[in-house]
């Protein structure tokens, strides 16, 4: 019986050491994915702080906004822009629609279809209250737009501009620079397989 709960024992503290070193390798490999990719993610971190959308087409409007819980303008476009957008997001994309906002209300049938690359398709149908919570297009970390993103767009004619900031990926950021990843978004060697 001695022997029986011997082996037991050892046979559960064989488990429990292969599992810690286990574990060991885990943290070791995210550390070495966090200083083998520092400056990539970095310099990712820094795209990620600002959007800047560029657009030719028919347009007329004009926005400003902090947050899309503040805001105030309006207008119409139907432009192919140049996208360099949030949550990672590169290519061209199609955007069609009318907006308006005071504040936080707004009456929106605005799309982003088709997109191409890496930009993410909308269709936002909207009249009122608009909250972090809606949906559509403010899902995060997947949505295609920041709901506290502050900056404006800008279309007269056939050009149009969007220019915002995004502060908590700005935090993200810095943050970064400290190896804390906050948005949860930084490379590892698993993205690459």
């Amino acid at each position: 019986m001695k022997h029986t709960k011997r082996r037991f024992a050892a046979i559960l503290l064989g488990i429990g050491m292969l599992f810690s070193s286990a574990s060991s390798l885990h943290a070791q490999s995210q550390w070495l994915d966090k200083v083998t990719l520092y400056f990539p993610n970095r310099v990712l971190d820094l795209l990620d702080s600002f959007t800047l959308n560029l657009g030719v087409g028919l347009t007329a409007h004009a926005s400003l906004r902090a947050t899309h819980e503040v805001g105030i303008g309006g207008g119409y476009s139907a432009t192919v822009q140049m996208v360099k957008d949030h949550n990672r997001q590169y290519g061209f994309a199609r955007r069609n629609g009318v907006y308006s906002e005071v504040g936080p209300f707004v009456a929106t049938d605005m799309e982003r279809r088709p997109a191409y690359l890496l930009v993410k398709e909308y269709w936002w149908d909207k009249d009122g209250l608009v909250t972090p919570n809606d949906e559509i297009p403010f899902v995060p970390k997947e949505g295609a737009v920041d709901f506290w993103e502050i900056g404006g767009s800008l279309g007269l004619g056939v050009i149009e501009a969007d220019v915002s900031i995004h502060p908590v990926e700005i935090l993200d950021a810095v943050l970064g620079f400290l190896f804390i990843d906050i948005c949860d978004d930084d490379l590892t060697f698993e993205n690459f397989r």
